[in-house]
């Protein structure tokens, strides 16, 4: 049915919610679990452990980079559509349900199968830019209530005509893997994992995918714990100083700078530095 894919580093606690969330709100039993671990296997492997039988579990040895990982990934994806989770969010109930009731639903839309759904996501302190929901459920594993936030999420949940909004060019998402090996996965030239998701969701756009954002299921996000777990200043220097250099490749490869958000440096229809983006 759905190949999630969840790459983790350094972050058993939240990858216990992560597993626990995925599997408990199932519906369907022919999804798969991959377990990307990037790095620090010894760290997860109590949590990894607990779910024998019910993951796949792929260790790379040592850190190489969330664009690897993901690219790894691929290799041991066997469904048709499979969905990007980071290791920092929580599934909600019937997770798989809506979101292959999404692709149904799409198909009133004219979408085709070049669409990319992005689930909404709750989290616990704002303002967000990508209109995310706030409300606070945990700051963190130990916090965090799960009953209480599957509870919430099924009073907002948005099953209208008006489930789908634009955007949506962000993780966690959900595509066809034909499109995913179209553009060739993530561009390993990044070494931060912020720039990297936007260099690939523009190489979508060039094939001319859609994005859209889905108001019918919402996951919550601890906030970039998983992007950001460093141990000590000397590794959050090095974390600083990679984004400025990613921000740089993004610039000189694509000839403008990586916003993806309310002020987009492109629109659909310009050419810049050659490349022409496809109109909606």
């Amino acid at each position: 049915m759905i190949s999630v894919v969840i790459p983790t580093y350094k972050s058993p606690e939240y990858l216990d919610w992560c597993l626990h969330s995925c599997i408990e709100g199932q519906v369907y039993d022919t999804n798969e679990i991959i377990v990307i671990v990037d790095g620090h296997y010894e760290m997860s492997e109590s949590v990894l452990k607990k779910y024998e039988g019910k993951i796949k579990v792929v260790d790379l040895g040592n850190n190489k980079g969330m664009c690897y990982a993901l690219n790894t990934g691929m290799w041991y994806v066997t469904n048709e559509w499979f969905l990007v989770v980071n290791d920092d969010n929580v599934f909600p109930l019937e997770w798989d349900k809506r979101l292959v009731d999404d692709v149904e639903y799409s198909k009133n839309f004219e979408f085709g199968d070049k669409f990319i759904i992005t689930p909404r996501q709750i989290e616990p302190t704002g303002p967000s830019i990508f209109d995310f929901d706030i409300k606070d459920f945990g700051t963190d594993a130990k916090s965090f209530d799960y009953d209480s936030f599957c509870e919430y999420e099924m009073s907002i949940k948005e099953d209208s005509y008006n489930r789908f909004k634009n955007s949506g060019e962000i993780f966690p998402f959900m595509m066809k893997k034909k499109y995913y090996m179209a553009v060739g996965g993530f561009d390993l030239i990044y070494p931060s994992p912020f720039i990297c998701d936007w260099d690939f969701f523009l190489k979508l756009e060039l094939i001319s995918c859609i994005f859209k954002m889905t108001f019918s299921t919402h996951f919550y996000h601890f906030g970039s714990k998983a992007t950001k777990n460093r141990d000590d200043d000397k590794e959050k220097q090095e974390f600083t100083e990679s984004e400025v250099v990613a921000s740089q490749i993004f610039y000189n490869k694509w000839g403008f700078q990586p916003l993806r958000h309310e002020n987009n440096s492109h629109s659909p229809g310009d050419t810049i530095n050659g490349i022409t983006f496809p109109k909606k």
